[in-house]
């Protein structure tokens, strides 16, 4: 455990091995270069917090870019990641979860389209799905550790052209790729209260989605009672009516607050969180946090001790019992069988069956939002 921590820039290799490392993966962030290299990176505009030597000769956008040129200006690029060793341990020979987020070019980068016009972009999102696949599928990654994420509405139309073998799940809500974040939020009101959360799940199970990435909002805070239809909670007898329809569907919940975090995954669902700080054992309750659910699973009597509120010399203590207890990856098949069966009649599972796989995308995970959360504002 690390004694100080010092949060490394969203979207780097340090960041997203810190996801996989400290919990049980990272979501992040691919643009595509001029040269048809996946540079990690969020933003249409370059993240530089202040213009250096750095930047000279930069085009504004992302996509403007080659990549040798970002790499000069201290970007890196998916294939550079594949190759650090803490990844290679974590998901590539381990049970840890990569969520690939596909980022579309903003209509000034005049890339694809335009302001309020498609032209060209469900091509875009097909060749970076494409380039991911190529990438990675010489490196037999286990099945269930990678999932594709787009807020593209046509992501699943894309997917379906692309040919590719890896999933792939659109964001919801739908999100244009321009304008402040207030604005942005505004125009996503359409797509937010389109469907609910139970028909969300019905319509992207049925296209294909493994799992659905929602933002908080759809099931927290007042914001929720925009849905036409019912509304739904992330606990109480809203939360078990869902669990009971969605039948162990799973949910990926952004940006998962540290004050519920626990009351996340205890109902079934997988937290993405900004928060990933290492050194804080404790929610703000008192709770003692556990960033591994999925890749390092407790026994009933740990989880229990954790979620009761405790001082920080019993949470560490805590937390190095919890630290003592087999992962996934050394558990053998009954043992795995063990907890699935007592997750399945609180959470309304159907019947899943133990393999030598990675965790079923059922169980819950802890994933680092953009590596080791958000370190730059939208723009």
């Amino acid at each position: 455990m690390d004694e100080k921590w010092v949060q490394p820039a969203q979207n780097s290799i340090e960041a997203i091995a810190h996801g996989m490392t400290y919990a049980d993966g990272s979501e992040f962030d691919v643009r595509l270069t001029t040269d048809g290299e996946l540079v990690l990176h969020h933003n249409a505009r370059i993240e530089l917090s202040k213009k250096n030597e750095r930047t000279e000769g930069l085009e504004i956008f992302v996509e403007q870019n080659h990549s040798d040129d970002l790499r000069e200006a201290g970007f890196e690029l998916l294939s550079e990641l594949i190759e650090d060793p803490r990844i290679i341990h974590s998901w590539i020979n381990g049970s840890s979860t990569a969520c690939i987020e596909i980022k579309r070019p903003h209509p000034k980068a005049k890339i694809v389209g335009g302001y309020f016009h498609r032209n060209g972009m469900r091509e875009h999102v097909q060749k970076i799905m494409k380039n991911i696949e190529n990438i990675l599928s010489p490196l037999e990654i286990p099945e269930r550790n990678t999932v594709i994420y787009s807020f593209d509405p046509e992501t699943m139309e894309a997917h379906s052209e692309s040919g590719i073998n890896i999933p792939a799940a659109p964001i919801n809500p739908s999100i244009r790729t321009w304008g402040l974040a207030p604005i942005r939020r505004a125009m996503a009101l359409p797509s937010f209260g389109k469907r609910n959360v139970l028909h969300m799940v019905s319509h992207w199970e049925n296209m294909g989605a493994p799992v659905l990435p929602l933002a908080l909002k759809h099931i927290y805070s007042w914001s929720k009672y925009l849905h036409l239809g019912r509304t739904y909670s992330y606990k109480g007898k809203s939360l078990v009516s869902l669990n009971k329809q969605r039948q162990g569907y799973p949910i990926h919940v952004w940006p998962t607050p540290i004050e519920i975090e626990k009351k996340i995954i205890s109902g079934g669902f997988t937290a993405l969180s900004d928060l990933m700080d290492p050194t804080i054992l404790r929610t703000p309750q008192g709770q003692t946090r556990w960033m591994k659910p999925g890749t390092h699973p407790l026994t009933p009597e740990i989880d229990e001790m954790m979620a009761t509120p405790t001082d920080d010399e019993n949470a560490r203590e805590l937390f190095k019992q919890a630290s003592q207890e087999p992962t996934w990856d050394e558990m053998d098949l009954k043992e795995r069988q063990v907890l699935i069966d007592r997750l399945k009649p609180r959470l309304f599972w159907p019947e899943i069956k133990a393999d030598e796989g990675s965790p079923p995308w059922e169980i819950p995970r802890f994933i680092g939002h953009r590596g080791a959360g958000k370190t730059f504002k939208e723009g």
